[in-house]
């Protein structure tokens, strides 16, 4: 090959990569904008519930060994006022770890949107912004919304990770309100003819397409994210031992 061929192999090769870049550039906000649509305040209100549950149960097992070690006796207990105290400081200070990890899915967005990437032409996602704009549409993103959080709570509920822990009643009345409001929300009609668009577009390839990947995909991310999460938190409670020492001295100190 002669080096004039090879130069406009080469020249073809990078004009090639640079429209592929420059594709993926353009796609990017129209993907921003899809996922904007979606609304996983249930499934992070079931997340939450989940991280809160086995945050106080990791709180609750450090300061019992530490009522062990310390020989701290009978009175050291959930209904100590020190107890208390040390729970409340030790759940404040991961829970606001849960926030910023979970909670707030910012680290759900690049995930999604590489996801989204992967999975979706640019044509296919103009299309889809399209239909999720009109009527039928939004109601088609809040049955996936929902479908998401459902997913999420049966994967939690059938492995047995959901209990009856004191302290998170609050979080479990948020989470069933929640759900219930979008149970009826996401309800419509199938036999209205004005859904035509909606079955035309749940049957399709590309419907189906998107709810396996925004239902299945995106359910077992988050899942994912909650285990790793969850397996995690037993050390971030103990980072913050430390901090409730002196709750612990001034206990003893007090029995005397």
């Amino acid at each position: 090959m002669s080096q004039s061929v090879r130069w406009a192999a080469a020249a073809l090769a990078a004009a090639a990569v640079s429209l592929a870049a420059a594709a993926e550039i353009e796609k990017t906000p129209k993907i921003e904008t899809l996922i904007s649509m979606h609304d996983l305040r249930t499934s992070v209100s079931i997340g939450h519930y989940y991280l809160k549950q086995e945050t106080l149960l990791a709180v609750r097992n450090q300061l019992a060994r530490i009522g062990r070690e310390e020989g701290l006796g009978a009175q050291w207990n959930p209904g100590n006022p020190y107890w208390r105290q040390a729970e409340e400081m030790l759940l404040g200070q991961v829970m606001v770890e849960v926030e910023r990890d979970f909670s707030s899915l910012q680290w759900l967005r690049p995930l999604w949107a590489e996801l989204s990437s992967q999975e979706f032409s640019d044509a296919e996602i103009d299309t889809l912004l399209a239909h999720f704009r009109s009527e039928v549409g939004r109601k088609q993103v809040q049955i996936v919304d929902h479908t998401v959080s459902t997913h999420v709570m049966m994967a939690l509920s059938f492995a047995g990770k959901l209990k009856d822990v004191p302290g998170v009643d609050e979080e479990r009345r948020r989470m069933q309100h929640l759900w219930n409001d979008e149970d009826d929300a996401m309800r419509f009609s199938i036999q209205d003819a004005a859904n035509a668009e909606g079955q035309r577009f749940a049957l399709s390839p590309l419907g189906k397409k998107y709810f396996v990947t925004a239902v299945l995909k995106l359910t077992g991310i988050v899942s994912r994210r909650l285990d790793d999460l969850a397996a995690r938190l037993p050390a971030s409670v103990e980072t913050g031992v430390a901090r409730v020492r002196p709750l612990v001295s001034e206990f003893k100190n007090r029995r005397v």
